[in-house]
């Protein structure tokens, strides 16, 4: 069974580089952004391309290293596309709020990659889902099991998974940034289903 060790997660980011930090975040944040999508759909708040627009300059900087023109604006329009949970009732508000805050911590690392920023956005996109399985299958919070249900649910193993084994994939490349980076963009990006979709 898939288990979110924080300690492991730090262990394994140290042997990434930079680039492939970003590229780890970057993949949690395209596995979160169709969550602000459906969050969108039913409320109607929020401009979901000023996400897709700050993933692209993450992708490129992955790529080539060249940073936007204004990294902080582009994080304080994300910031800005954030909802406040106290003012809508759908079950995706933590969820959309968590995918504009990991996009922000990303964008940050573009100047300096940290470990506790890779560690902030994986536990972020484990929060989503965490929340959204809670609330789907109206656990009881107060049940001495709740973690564990789910832990096991699907969602979450899919989820847990996902970072896992996008971790050994970066370890694990042989090519050069660009051609790397190239193939993981084509693979990660702009991604049709994310983690709160049925798998």
């Amino acid at each position: 069974m898939e288990i979110f060790d924080e300690i492991t997660l730090r262990t394994s980011t140290k042997r990434l580089s930079d680039w492939q930090c970003v590229a780890f975040m970057a993949y949690c944040c395209e596995r979160m952004l169709p969550n602000y999508q459906s969050f969108f759909a039913q409320t109607s708040y929020g401009k979901i391309n000023v996400l897709r627009a700050a993933l692209d300059y993450i992708w490129t900087w992955v790529e080539s290293s060249q940073l936007p023109i204004d990294v902080a604006s582009l994080t304080a329009a994300c910031e800005q596309e954030a909802p406040d949970t106290s003012e809508f009732s759908s079950i995706y508000t933590s969820a959309a709020l968590d995918a504009a805050t990991a996009i922000a911590i990303t964008l940050d690392a573009l100047e300096k990659p940290l470990e506790n920023q890779l560690v902030d956005v994986a536990s972020l996109a484990r929060d989503s889902v965490d929340l959204y399985v809670q609330e789907r299958a109206n656990l009881d919070p107060n049940d001495p099991l709740l973690e564990e249900k789910i832990l096991k649910s699907d969602l979450m193993q899919a989820e847990l998974r996902a970072q896992r084994e996008s971790i050994l994939m970066l370890e694990s490349l042989s090519e050069t940034r660009d051609l790397a980076a190239r193939h993981l963009r084509e693979r990660w990006s702009n991604l049709r289903k994310g983690s709160l979709d049925p798998t």
